[in-house]
């Protein structure tokens, strides 16, 4: 408990004696409030309910009030099972709070909620200030907090008719978070109406990010303070930008899976007790072991790892590839970064990780596995802080254009100026794990706005031949053409090669 003058205790024991601090962790498991889940299939009359959180402890059983309102958010208003759930472990907390102190749901006013929220916005808070001017300290999690408090007590007075307590004019649900930053304290209408639909704005499409746009913003996620975080959210960009990779896939990318797509590698299958290694992966042996496999891999010119993530729209697993030199950072994220979230965030807690590569800090919002909707929500403030047109979801359409500006260039090598665009979208639209075709033809149609059409590609099966292959062709339709031509013929003749001619093809395939 803090010692200040100008707070005292007021939280009691079972037994009518104060609690000094947090009580011991036996009494809380068996005290809690906790969230638990129905299952996938589950069906609530004609309404699908698969996920749905469920608040639970010892003494309610399930929690009625808070269960009535999750109800409502996830049958009628249609909100998705892990929006649902990160509203219930805020109000399962305050629920406790008020369990703590002797209070019922429905029986405070705006004193209790401005102590609960100075006391740290946690359950075992049981402070009262004496100074009216102190203020609470809002963070991002204390707002999330009271928006999901008023939305849940703005739900239950407006909707069920809920008469709550009066404080100056007003209940708990007529409040707005800048509350307690006025100086008269007065009443306004919250933030958060859970019952009324968001306002509907235009949908404009994002743009998709050139390559060196991309970089930048993955170049920005590393300059955040936090070294996890930055790590975390590098890899799932990485995964958007080099695989293809949608944020669904890196919510559900599993450490089992990855290991069971290099498992799956003949490069692997070569190591001696190589499922032991695998297994063992986080033994500092292990790990060198793997990633000096994976560099092997990529010298003998193998470009990805392909690993199970969970599909769009719940449909089949999808096969993601992870280039190599991604896969060898994830590879090390896993033994570093994410043992020692695990270290600091599950094992004082004797709680055991998913096993999910990307976790989450909130060890009990969605299962502790960070969520789709956190990665957009992360990389939307960088892209606008950047000025660039796009989002996380676009960096994906950096990598799927560039897959199409391949294949573009493939097709023309091969076939010249017979090049047939249905070829180029079909093979992309396998690759990618389209359903639809049209979806991929504004990737063509970027493609062709930015490439010269007046030529024709030239492939060359080694990077090293590259520049020397572009230097000639340059010279060639450069203003010196007519002399460097009969140098480079005479070169050709020199070395005992004979030009070859295929009727109708202008291309130059190496």
């Amino acid at each position: 408990m803090a010692k200040d003058e100008n707070v005292k205790v007021i939280g009691q024991r079972a037994s009518g004696k104060p609690f000094r601090g947090v009580p011991p962790k036996a009494w809380r498991d068996e005290w809690e409030t906790k969230l638990r889940k129905t299952s996938r299939n589950c069906w609530i009359g004609s309404y699908p309910a698969g996920r749905l959180s469920m608040a639970v402890n010892p003494d309610d059983g399930l929690v009625i009030p808070i269960q009535a309102y999750l109800l409502e958010g996830m049958l009628r208003v249609g909100e998705p099972w892990n929006t649902v759930e990160k509203h219930a472990y805020h109000i399962c907390i305050w629920y406790d709070f008020l369990r703590y102190n002797n209070l019922d749901i429905f029986g405070f006013d705006e004193r209790h909620l401005r102590n609960f929220f100075i006391g740290g916005a946690v359950r075992y808070s049981n402070v009262q200030t004496i100074n009216k001017l102190i203020e609470p300290s809002w963070t991002a999690t204390s707002k999330e907090r009271f928006d999901a408090i008023a939305a849940f007590y703005d739900f239950w007075q407006r909707k069920r008719g809920k008469r709550l307590v009066h404080f100056r004019g007003g209940t708990i649900a007529d409040l707005a978070d800048n509350l307690f930053d006025r100086a008269n304290r007065s009443s306004a209408r919250a933030k958060v109406n859970f019952t009324r639909p968001a306002l509907e704005k235009a949908q404009r499409r994002k743009g998709t990010p050139s390559t060196d746009e991309a970089e930048r913003v993955l170049e920005k996620v590393l300059e955040q303070e936090d070294q996890n975080r930055a790590q975390t959210y590098y890899l799932v960009g990485s995964l958007a930008y080099r695989s293809g990779n949608r944020s669904v896939g890196a919510s559900s990318l599993t450490v089992k899976n990855l290991l069971q797509g290099l498992m799956n590698e003949r490069d692997f299958k070569g190591l001696k007790d190589y499922k032991k290694v695998l297994k063992n992966y986080h033994i500092d042996g292990n790990r060198k072991l793997i990633v000096q496999t994976l560099q092997r891999m990529k010298a003998n010119r193998r470009a990805f790892i392909y690993c199970d993530v969970r599909n769009k729209g719940g449909a089949e697993p999808i096969s993601l590839p992870i280039p190599i030199e991604l896969c060898a950072e994830i590879i090390d994220y896993i033994c570093t970064y994410r043992i020692d979230l695990i270290r600091q965030r599950y094992i004082p807690k004797n709680k055991a990780p998913p096993d999910h590569v990307f976790l989450s800090y909130q060890t009990e919002v969605a299962g502790g596995v960070l969520q789709p909707e956190t990665f957009s929500n992360y990389f939307g403030p960088i892209f606008r802080g950047l000025e660039i047109d796009g989002s996380l979801h676009r960096l994906r359409a950096t990598f799927c254009e560039e897959i199409v500006r391949d294949l573009y260039i493939r097709e023309r090598a091969i076939h010249g100026r017979n090049w047939q665009a249905s070829n180029i979208i079909e093979y992309a639209r396998k690759l990618l794990g389209h359903k639809n075709p049209d979806s991929l033809e504004h990737y063509l149609n970027n493609v062709l706005n930015q490439e010269m059409i007046s030529g024709d590609p030239v492939l060359v099966t080694s990077n090293e031949d590259t520049p020397y292959i572009r230097a000639m062709c340059e010279e060639l339709s450069g203003p010196n053409a007519a002399k460097f031509r009969p140098l480079l013929q005479d070169f050709v003749i020199s070395c005992g090669l004979e030009p070859i001619n295929q009727e109708g093809r202008r291309y130059a395939l190496f």
